[in-house]
């Protein structure tokens, strides 16, 4: 597979589909910022528990579970990773890809996740599986999630990721003190959210742009959103899947 980095605006390097005609980040916040202030640091921050149950939709590039795995060493916690790929060969040739200089340390990781779709050590445990996300969730067996990277390409161009149908996948995998973190700002992704009866939180930094997160239990830290004022003001509805 040929790969054609493109550079984000804090100086990591990111891909773009063909596929979905997308970037896999925002050249705006930066590949590596985006994994660590929109997802990681905000999720790990709120979810206190030692040993962690992640699941990383789309692994895409593997910012959100390389970052979460860095930050994971450097602590006394414990991590097990889920995340779905259909790319099969886009995880094989990520040994190549230039990564930042933080996850330099993870060399060996990588390379096992680009060759095995695994890796396992005493701390971490990461397993990538090559299937649909919705096949995954509604097959998932396993404890409910601690923490869920929500971060498929958009909206836009992947609707089935961001429904009430699929929220509702999410909602079957998550307890009541899930953190689900998301880029995601649009009003129908949140209605979505909320349909499936997650509180809606704006979260910022001064690193990258807004983005989302949602739980099922307050989060006094955050900024909540009334979603019941959102529905009256706003004319736009939650994405369902007969809409596309």
């Amino acid at each position: 597979m040929e790969i054609q980095p493109i550079q984000t605006a804090d100086g990591s390097w990111t891909l773009y589909s063909e596929k979905f005609q997308e970037h896999y980040h925002s050249t705006k916040d930066g590949a590596f910022n985006e994994a660590l202030y929109k997802h990681v640091f905000p999720a790990l921050s709120l979810m206190k528990k030692r040993d962690l149950l992640i699941f990383d939709s789309n692994f895409g590039l593997g910012f959100n579970s390389l970052t979460t795995i860095s930050t994971i060493l450097s602590s006394s916690r414990r991590a097990v990773i889920h995340s779905t790929e259909i790319d099969r060969e886009l995880v094989q040739s990520l040994k190549e890809f230039p990564y930042p200089p933080f996850f330099e340390p993870l060399k060996d990781i990588i390379k096992s996740l680009s060759e095995k779709g695994e890796y396992i050590s005493n701390n971490v445990e990461v397993y990538i599986h090559f299937q649909d996300t919705r096949e995954f969730l509604q097959s998932w067996q396993g404890e409910k999630f601690d923490i869920i990277y929500q971060d498929p390409f958009s909206p836009k161009v992947a609707p089935q990721f961001w429904s009430v149908e699929y929220f509702e996948l999410i909602k079957n995998v998550s307890h009541p003190e899930t953190i689900i973190t998301t880029y995601s700002t649009a009003t129908p992704v949140r209605l979505a959210l909320y349909e499936n009866g997650f509180r809606v939180y704006s979260h910022t930094s001064e690193k990258v742009r807004e983005g989302t997160i949602a739980s099922m239990k307050e989060l006094a830290s955050l900024v909540e959103i009334d979603m019941e004022h959102k529905k009256r003001v706003s004319s736009k509805q939650p994405i369902w899947d007969r809409d596309y």
